[in-house]
């Protein structure tokens, strides 16, 4: 398998999953229920992205830097982020901790 072809197949990947996560949305109903809606975008179509612009063929040092960059901030902050969003959610509803 050619580099070329790796780099198009997880960039598609991660197109394919973030376009259905968007489709999926607006038929989604209440605030946490979103949440689990998009967290296939953060967990698996970012990740893909990334690597499929990371293996391209045009990527450099520091484009390939700026993207590691770029997935380590990602993967640090969203679980942290969705997990306040939720408890946000369920304090909003009324619900206690």
């Amino acid at each position: 398998m050619s580099l070329d072809l790796l780099a198009d197949t997880l960039t598609w990947a991660g197109t394919a999953i973030a376009v259905a996560a968007g489709l999926r949305l607006p038929r989604t109903r209440g605030a946490a229920a979103r949440l689990h809606a998009v967290a296939p975008v953060t967990a698996l179509a970012a990740p893909l992205l990334i690597a499929g612009l990371a293996l391209r063929p045009w990527s450099s040092w520091h484009d390939v830097a700026k993207l590691a960059v770029i997935a380590v901030l990602l993967a640090a902050t969203g679980p942290a982020t969705v997990a306040t969003a939720g408890q946000a959610v369920e304090r909003t509803a009324g619900r206690s901790e």
